[in-house]
């Protein structure tokens, strides 16, 4: 008997008549309609408040500072060509901050398209396959979404910062999408899988995704590197080395070339050159302390959603032991992709001074992965079909509830952030209008941040670094923010 269809065929139980049987199971099924209709509500609430919050996202410090860097290199090659001469090599990233300015008004549309895309990437990696429109599919997807809002360590930072999202966001999309390649890929098939793309497009296609991934973020490359060494190693092990499709291998070379050219930039050893020095043992203590921020700090507060997954897993792991490697599915196992997070980690590692919060976030992405592959390993629909369809519809609505709400107050803060920003500016205008070159100024916000909203208004000092990029933004001597100043467009 298959759970919601207890009208068409259900044996009732001794002295029970099949009419009160039918009664019985229809009630339930009734309710886990109705739930599934308020999930889907609350799907499209979610992703609408998602938008909502990123297209009202203020800009804050660095995005100033690289705005007036594209400002005085107005063109995409002078942009990535100054940057990769004298702060960092990772080329895909600068002409990412030179598109971000240059659609500065809508660019929080396009970090919510990258929010979306990465919660389908990270359900196709494991599964090996794109979501359907099945209930299982968008269960999951709806969970990995909650995971990331109430998880993701430095969420404000690596996705709704302009400056962040160019250096997190979309490496680590673009990374998903490049290992997806070669996942789909088993060398224990007969014939690789081939899509609609024609050959030479595919082949193109792939090597520009390498080529990007590997001038992106060095976490990102040495994950993905990783992964192909293991694919190239498990491919010489069942003998198909050979039959490894040709967009494969010029993807990998586009990584590795990228890779190098990104690397060796004279702006990664200008920039390496303003870090303290610091002797080994120094360094070792750095990098104790960051796994122990990862560990205890960073990752805990995705640990409750993590379990869920694997809750889910726990019925159809338990019944499929090791099916799926006997199958030769090793490359969807758990273990692959912790280990890929892992790898982003020790990155930071070898030079801690860089290994802040935000840092954390491609090893959280790769945990998810890692929770979703175990429901993966049993069969071909996600663990959630092991429940009662009432009670998971139910938690699933309650999970998407709570993210709905809390995205909503988010945005209506953010929101606030940039309407004042705007007022602000407006204001700015009048007093150099006056011949006022240093100014005094308001603080925005006298409530703590919420989720998801980066904000960073300077201090009383006007040579604190902050003060001294809004001043250079507003082209005037000098910045103070202060409680007391006058506040609106209007003058002092």
């Amino acid at each position: 008997m298959k759970r919601g269809r207890a009208s068409v065929a259900y044996r009732s139980l001794p002295g029970e008549s099949v009419c009160e049987a039918t009664v019985a199971e229809a009630v339930p099924d009734r309710l886990t309609r109705a739930f599934d209709f308020a999930a889907a509500a609350l799907g499209v609430l979610v992703c609408a408040a998602l938008a909502f919050l990123a297209v009202n996202e203020p800009w804050v410090s660095d995005d100033f500072s690289v705005a007036l860097v594209v400002q005085e290199h107005p063109g995409l090659w002078d942009t990535v060509s100054h940057w990769y001469q004298t702060w960092t090599g990772r080329f895909s990233t600068s002409a990412l901050v030179w598109l971000a300015v240059q659609i500065r008004p809508v660019y929080g549309v396009v970090i919510w398209l990258g929010l979306l895309l990465l919660v389908v990437l990270t359900f196709a990696l494991p599964m090996g396959r794109f979501p359907r429109a099945t209930k299982a599919d968008l269960s999951v997807l709806g969970l990995v979404m909650t995971t990331y809002w109430f998880g993701l360590p430095a969420l404000e930072e690596t996705v709704f910062w302009t400056t962040g999202s160019v250096v997190y966001l979309w490496p680590t999309v673009a990374a998903l999408l490049f290992l997806y390649q070669y996942r789909r890929w088993d060398p224990a098939a007969e014939a690789p899988r081939r899509g609609p793309v024609p050959s030479a497009m595919l082949v193109v296609a792939v090597f520009a995704l390498g080529v990007f991934v590997g001038a992106s973020q060095e976490q990102v490359l040495v994950a993905c590197g990783f992964y192909l060494v293991l694919m190239a190693w498990r491919a010489s092990r069942a003998r198909q080395a050979r039959n490894i499709p040709a967009h494969l291998w010029a993807g990998a070379v586009g990584l590795v070339v990228a890779g190098f050219v990104s690397i060796t930039a004279p702006g990664n050893a200008e920039r390496l050159s303003a870090v303290p020095d610091q002797n080994l043992p120094e360094t070792l203590l750095a990098s104790t302390k960051y796994a122990v921020h990862i560990l205890v700090d960073w990752l805990p507060p995705m640990m409750p959603w993590l379990l869920c997954f694997l809750l889910l897993a726990i019925p159809v792991a338990r019944t499929a032991g090791h099916a799926a490697a006997e199958n030769g599915r090793a490359l969807s196992e758990w273990w692959v992709w912790v280990l890929l997070g892992l790898s982003t980690a020790g990155t930071l590692m070898l030079h801690p001074y860089f290994a802040a919060e935000r840092t954390a976030m491609i090893l959280a992405v790769f945990l998810v992965v890692a929770a979703i592959s175990l429901q993966e390993a049993g069969g071909s629909e996600p663990a959630v079909q092991q429940f009662p369809l009432a009670a998971a519809s139910a938690v699933l609505c309650l999970f998407l509830a709570i993210t709905a709400g809390d995205v909503m107050l988010s945005g209506w803060q953010a929101r606030e952030l940039r309407l004042g920003q705007l007022e602000r500016e407006q204001r700015v205008v009048l007093l150099k209008e006056a011949g006022e070159r240093n100014l005094t100024l308001a603080p925005l916000r006298h409530d703590a941040l919420r989720r998801g909203v980066i904000w960073n208004d300077g201090t009383t000092d006007a040579t604190f670094w902050i003060n001294q990029l809004v001043a250079s933004w507003y082209g005037v001597d000098s910045v103070v923010i202060a409680e007391g100043a006058p506040q609106g467009a209007l003058g002092p």
